[in-house]
C-alpha cells in the first residue's frame, strides 16, 4: 500500500504522513418514509457519492501549505484527484468487472475500452447483455482502458508507482503482454512500461500526467474483460473490486497552528463531483 496523493493530474502532492482520521464512506442518499400503518418505503440515489474526510495532527509545513492551496483553489479550479491508499483498484466497479450499461456506446458501456491498433474490436456480449468482450483478430490486436473522467487517461504524477493486471481471461493466456502508456498533460504519448505476461508495474516518469493501461492477448479469439486491475502505490492483483478514481472538490477545511510550530493541525473534506469548475 502506498501513500496518499492529492491534486490535479501531473502535479499531485504525495502525503507520506498517515492521517489521524480517514473516513471514506460513500453517501448512499437513502431516505426512509414510514406510513401510518408502519410500513417503510426507501428511496436512494442511483449512484452513491464518495465523500472523504481527512485530518492530521502536526502535519509537516510543506504538506500543509500544499493542501491549503488546494482548498483555497490557488492556481485555478482544476478537478482534484485523490489517490486513496485504501483503494486496491482505481478502475470503476463495472469497468473492472467488464460490465456496462446494456446497449450503451458511450463511457458507460462500449467506450470504456478501445483498441490501440488497426485490428480487434470491443463488443457487448450477445449472450450476456451488459457484459463486454474483446475480440483479437490476430497477434497484434490490443485493447486499452479509457478513464471515464478524462479523455487523456487515468490521472498520475511523476514518482507515483503504478501497476496493472490484465483481465482474468487474458491472464490465463500464455501469449498475453501488458503495458502502461504514460502521457503528457496535453494527452500526447511520452513513454511506456511493458511486460510479457499478465502483470506490469512502473514508476511514472517526469512530465507524465496520465496513464493508459493496455493488454495484448497475443492470439486470435474472443475474451472477457472482467477481472482487470489498475493499482496505485502497490501491486495489482486478480479479483480486487474497482473503487474508481473520480474527480473531487474540496467542500471544507480547517488549518490551525500546531505545537510546536511550524507544524499544523489540518483537516480536509472532499466530495465526488461530475465537474469541479467554477
Amino acid at each position: 500500500m502506498g501513500n496518499l496523493w492529492i491534486g490535479p493530474p501531473g502535479s499531485m502532492t504525495e502525503i507520506d504522513q498517515a492521517a489521524k482520521s480517514f473516513d471514506r464512506s460513500a453517501d448512499l442518499g437513502v431516505s426512509e418514509f414510514k406510513s401510518l400503518g408502519g410500513r417503510v418505503t426507501v428511496t436512494r440515489n442511483l449512484a452513491p457519492v464518495r465523500r472523504l474526510k481527512l485530518s492530521w495532527d502536526l502535519l509537516a509545513p510543506v504538506h500543509a501549505r500544499a493542501l491549503d492551496r488546494l482548498a483555497r483553489r490557488v492556481g485555478g479550479s482544476s478537478p482534484v484527484f485523490v489517490v486513496d491508499p485504501a483503494a486496491g483498484n482505481v478502475l470503476g466497479a463495472g469497468h473492472a468487472a467488464g460490465l456496462g450499461v446494456t446497449g450503451a456506446t458511450d463511457i458507460t458501456g462500449l467506450a470504456q475500452w478501445f483498441r490501440t491498433g488497426t485490428t480487434g474490436a470491443v463488443a457487448e456480449s450477445t449472450t450476456a447483455p451488459g457484459t463486454f468482450v474483446f475480440t483479437a483478430a490476430d497477434t497484434t490486436s490490443a485493447v486499452a482502458w479509457r478513464c471515464p473522467f478524462t479523455d487523456k487517461g487515468f490521472p498520475v504524477s511523476p514518482g507515483l508507482k503504478v501497476s496493472f493486471r490484465a483481465p482474468t481471461a487474458l491472464a490465463a493466456l500464455g501469449t498475453v503482454s501488458v503495458g502502461l502508456d504514460y502521457k503528457k498533460a496535453d494527452g500526447s504519448y511520452l513513454s511506456s512500461s511493458t511486460a510479457t505476461g499478465a502483470l506490469v508495474s512502473g514508476t511514472v516518469p517526469a512530465l507524465a500526467a496520465y496513464v493508459t493501461p493496455t493488454a495484448k492477448p497475443g492470439t486470435a479469439g474472443t475474451h472477457s474483460l472482467a477481472g482487470a486491475c489498475l493499482t496505485y502505490g502497490g501491486t495489482a492483483e486478480d479479483g480486487i473490486p474497482g473503487d474508481g478514481l473520480p474527480p473531487m472538490a474540496v467542500t471544507g477545511y480547517s488549518d490551525t497552528p500546531g505545537r510546536p510550530l511550524p507544524f499544523r493541525n489540518f483537516s480536509l473534506d472532499l466530495v465526488e463531483v461530475s465537474s469541479a469548475a467554477g
